[in-house]
C-alpha cells in the first residue's frame, strides 16, 4: 500500500491479522489496495490507522477463481450503437 501512496499504521497484533489475512485471500491484495488508495485521496490523507479501510474491504466481492471467463456483457442480442438521426427530422413546421 505504501507504493500506492496509502501511509498508515498496521495496529493488528496477534489473532487480530486473521480476519485481515482472510480478506486478502477473498478479494486479493490488488482490490484491497485500490479500495484503500480511493479512500486515502477521498480523506486527503487524513487516515492514521489501516482499521479505518476494514469495514470497507469486507464489502468487496470475491475475486474470480483461476481460468474463470468473464461472461458477454451485452444483455441484449443485436445491439446497435447509437446514431444521431439526420437533421430533417428534427424539423417541424414552425421552423424550428
Amino acid at each position: 500500500m505504501t507504493a500506492a501512496g496509502v501511509t498508515v499504521r498496521w495496529p493488528f497484533t496477534g489473532d487480530q491479522w486473521f480476519p485481515i489475512l482472510g480478506l486478502i485471500e477473498k478479494a486479493g491484495v490488488p482490490a484491497l489496495v485500490a479500495h484503500a488508495q480511493r479512500d486515502f485521496q477521498h480523506k486527503g490523507g487524513d487516515i492514521g490507522s489501516a482499521r479505518y479501510f476494514v469495514s470497507g474491504w469486507r464489502q468487496l466481492p470475491p475475486h474470480a477463481a483461476p481460468g474463470t471467463q468473464r461472461p458477454r456483457l451485452r444483455a441484449v442480442s443485436g445491439w446497435q450503437p447509437y446514431q444521431q438521426p439526420p437533421a430533417s427530422a428534427f424539423a417541424n413546421d414552425l421552423g424550428f
